[in-house]
């Protein structure tokens, strides 16, 4: 069976690609101000305004491709992507760009095939986020113990405990681990709870309720986090998970 994705491709990708971007305008800041304490004001005041420079327009542009993440490239690829899942669910066409291959389910209720992509989602997204979730704490370790032996060496400036404090609290370290373990059990839960839905095989109307509880839960939980699951990561996974999702599927005789 034949799979594409158009609008990953058409809009998810740009997003990761700005957010690659912010990434590395974030180290190069960060640099920069371990830069300026390393840079004598008096004896080079020239190589010192200009690393002040620096440090400026890579604030600024931090600032600008944050704002057309949260505020433009985010939410029209997602709304893109919702358009594709109810289109999906619905059998109409919300959106001309739709995914082929995805969402495979017999269900012909579309409240049942809601219900199934979510059930989908939730089991590919939680995948991805734990992998995610482990390249990030990796990372903070090694941050956090930069920062430690810094700060426990009562030698160092403080302008370099300072300097490496705004570094891991900033949104790119700590915080974004923080948000991305929030997201990853987010979907976890969500999953669980699709899961036994199908399993209890409840009344049609608390049946609604709960797919519909589910699918809110999900997407708020992405939108709360603002992090985009990776693309590269599930192409990793995309055969394995497709192979555990079949069994999902015959589990739940779906």
């Amino acid at each position: 069976m034949s799979h594409s994705d158009p609008i990953r491709t058409n809009y998810f990708d740009a997003v990761q690609k700005v957010e690659k971007v912010s990434d590395w305008l974030f180290y190069l800041s960060a640099l920069l101000s371990f830069c300026a304490l390393l840079v004598e004001q008096k004896t080079h005041p020239d190589a010192y305004e200009l690393v002040l420079l620096l440090f400026g327009i890579s604030v600024i542009a931090m600032f600008a491709l944050g704002i057309t993440l949260r505020l433009y490239l985010t939410p029209r690829a997602e709304d893109k992507r919702r358009q594709d899942f109810f289109s999906r669910a619905c059998h109409v066409n919300l959106i001309h760009q739709q995914t082929d291959g995805y969402y495979n389910n017999d269900f012909k209720d579309p409240i049942k095939r809601m219900a199934a992509q979510v059930l989908e989602n939730s089991f590919f997204s939680k995948e991805i986020a734990l992998r995610m979730a482990r390249r990030e704490r990796a990372k903070v370790a090694v941050y956090a113990l930069i920062w430690l032996v810094l700060l426990h060496n009562r030698r160092t400036d403080l302008g370099w405990i300072v300097a490496a404090s705004q570094a891991i609290f900033s949104e790119q370290i700590l915080s974004k681990l923080f948000r991305l373990e929030w997201l990853r059990i987010r979907f976890e839960k969500t999953f669980e709870d699709v899961f036994r839905l199908f399993q209890t095989k409840p009344s049609v109307t608390q049946f609604t309720a709960h797919a519909l509880d589910a699918l809110t839960m999900y997407e708020a939980a992405k939108a709360n986090a603002g992090i985009a699951l990776s693309s590269k990561i599930f192409d990793d996974l995309n055969q394995t998970l497709a192979t555990d999702w079949e069994k999902v599927k015959s589990t739940l005789k779906m």
